[in-house]
């Protein structure tokens, strides 16, 4: 087979949107995953090889890349050079020559470590219209003692710091985030900083995981683990408080104009959402006609189930 150091790999969703993937493993050794272990050292893919597979990808009618790695920032690290621009290894480096290709369509980037939103990354989103205005960022506690514990790269006061700059360089950022409750000495005030930090930040988009113990892992050792029924407690918690902030969001969209990525077909009677904006909210949408993987303008008109309703407009 092909070698997996040199060859980005890519996935579907009714050919509108393709992940590519830019690097695999993690130098990390975070108390609670066994990734580290189990895949081994970052091993980024080829700068070339990259750019090549998103033109491909693009010509044959995807219109949204999803840029995917174990640990995304961490893309060229172990590539001569290291992660200066100047020759061309970094993760804001890669997503400058990306944005060199030729043709219609956007960019979005899947989970990053907080420790990578750096400046150079945000400021290239701000500047480059085909950088989706969505960060999804493995956040997984609000707390400081406990973000210690996991052996994560920042603290509690970093996470929001970075993410408040995030929001004030882009109009419009939408937030998600991976978060894990229950971890091992967890309290219910530690608990309550991660809740804090949601809502703080509006994350409209948590994706929470319920801590379970992986053999062979530090954490799994620690003796004070969260029983069962209150780790789901607080999953629910966290879950609930996204739906909120994203129907906040939400609202916040009615009248306004965008441009949709339709995703799927619908047959009558279907009141699921069929497309997305660039910020990841859902929208639902009579496609006129055209079939997923095709942009449409739109004017937001309600809300309903967790998205949005928008009807097509004439481009101006």
């Amino acid at each position: 087979g092909a070698d997996i150091g040199s060859t980005p790999l890519s996935g579907f969703r009714d050919r509108s949107r393709a992940f590519v993937q830019v690097q695999q493993g993690c130098d990390q050794a975070c108390t609670f995953c066994v990734i580290h272990t189990a895949r081994g050292p970052s091993r980024s893919f080829n700068y070339h090889e990259i750019l090549n597979q998103v033109a491909k990808l693009i010509s044959t009618g995807f219109r949204e890349i999803v840029i995917c790695g174990v640990d995304l920032g961490a893309y060229g690290l172990d590539l001569p050079g290291g992660t200066t621009t100047e020759t061309g290894q970094g993760l804001v480096h890669l997503l400058e020559g990306i944005g060199t290709v030729a043709g219609d369509f956007r960019v979005r980037l899947s989970s990053i470590d907080p420790v990578h939103v750096s400046n150079g990354l945000l400021q290239l989103m701000k500047n480059d219209p085909r950088m989706c205005p969505y960060l999804h960022v493995s956040m997984q506690s609000g707390n400081s003692l406990i973000l210690k514990r996991m052996k994560r790269r920042y603290d509690a006061t970093y996470l929001y710091e970075c993410l408040s700059a995030a929001r004030e360089k882009i109009p419009d950022l939408v937030l998600g985030a991976d978060v894990m409750v229950g971890f091992p000495t967890e309290s219910i005030d530690q608990f309550a900083d991660t809740l804090a930090a949601i809502r703080d930040l509006e994350i409209a988009f948590p994706h929470v995981f319920t801590y379970s113990p992986r053999p062979g892992t530090p954490a799994a050792k620690i003796p004070k683990q969260i029983p069962n029924i209150e780790r789901r407690r607080r999953s629910a918690v966290l879950r609930a408080a996204g739906r909120e902030i994203l129907d906040r969001s939400l609202k916040s969209w009615t009248g306004r104009r965008s441009v949709v990525l339709l995703e799927r077909a619908v047959g009558k009677g279907d009141l699921g959402h069929n497309a997305r904006l660039a910020n990841y909210m859902p929208v639902r949408i009579d496609p006129q006609g055209k079939a997923p993987g095709r942009f449409l303008d739109a004017v937001v008109t309600g809300v309903d189930n967790g998205g949005l309703i928008a009807e097509a407009v004439r481009r101006e």
